[in-house]
C-alpha cells in the first residue's frame, strides 16, 4: 500500500509539472514581448504546484498513518486470539485410521469418514477443535475430536486419513511427530473475520490503473 501511495504522489508531481509547463509554453507562443507576464504566471504555477503537492502529500501521509494504525489494531487482535490457544502436546506421535473404519460409529456416536477432518484423543471432550502441526514441515490442519484413542503406546492422536495426508503431502504410511493445540470457541470464525479485514485494508482497488502513475 505504501508503494501505491508513492506512485500516486509521483503521478501528482508529474501532472503538476506538465500542467505548469503547458501554461508557460502557451503564453510564450502568443507574445514575444510579454516576458513579465510569463514570469508572473511561472511564479503562480510554481506556487500553485507547491500548494497542491503539499495538500496531496498531507492526504497521502494521513492515509498511510490510518493504514498503519489499522494494521496494528488487526495484528493485536490476531495476537490476542492466539493467546487463547492452549497447548496440549508440545510433541507427540500421531497415526491415522485404516479405511476399514469408514462407516463405523465413533465413541461420540458419529459415523466415521476418512474424508473428514476428525481425530481421536484419549481425554479431550468430543467436539473440541484442535490444531495439529507437523513438526517436520510446519504444515497444520484443524480437526474435531469425535473418538477415543489411540490405544498404542507412545501415540497421542489418531487422525483421519484426510488430515494425515494434508500434513504429510500425501505420504500414506507411518506416524508423525506433531504439536497439538486446543482452539478457543469460534476460533476459525474470528480468525477468518480478521483476515478478511486485513485483505480489505491491504488490497489494491480493482479499477486502479497503475500505468496512469508511470513517469
Amino acid at each position: 500500500m505504501k508503494k501505491h501511495f508513492s506512485l500516486i504522489l509521483a503521478g501528482l508531481v508529474t501532472l503538476t509539472v506538465v500542467t505548469g509547463f503547458s501554461v508557460i509554453t502557451k503564453n510564450n507562443e502568443t507574445t514575444d514581448n510579454n516576458v513579465t507576464v510569463v514570469g508572473k504566471e511561472l511564479a503562480y504555477a510554481e506556487t500553485a504546484s507547491t500548494n497542491n503537492l503539499s495538500k496531496d502529500s498531507s492526504k497521502i501521509n494521513e492515509k498511510e498513518a490510518n493504514l498503519k494504525s489499522e494494521l496494528v489494531k488487526l495484528n493485536a487482535e490476531l495476537e490476542a486470539l492466539e493467546e487463547e490457544v492452549e497447548v496440549v502436546h508440545e510433541a507427540t506421535q500421531a497415526s491415522y485410521y485404516h479405511d476399514k473404519f469408514n462407516g463405523r460409529k465413533t465413541a461420540s456416536g458419529e459415523v466415521f469418514s476418512n474424508k473428514k477432518y476428525t481425530a481421536a484423543h484419549k481425554t479431550l471432550p468430543f467436539g473440541t477443535k484442535v490444531r495439529v502441526t507437523n513438526l517436520k514441515n510446519d504444515e497444520e490442519v484443524i480437526v474435531e475430536i469425535n473418538d477415543r484413542g489411540p490405544f498404542s503406546k507412545g501415540r497421542g492422536l489418531d487422525l483421519s486419513k484426510k488430515a494425515f495426508m494434508d500434513l504429510t503431502h500425501n505420504r500414506n504410511h507411518g506416524t508423525l511427530s506433531v504439536k497439538v493445540e486446543v482452539l478457543p470457541e469460534d476460533y476459525e470464525e474470528k480468525k477468518s473475520e480478521i483476515q478478511e479485514e486485513l485483505n480489505i485494508v491491504t488490497s489494491v482497488p480493482s479499477d486502479l490503473d497503475l500505468n496512469e502513475f508511470a513517469i
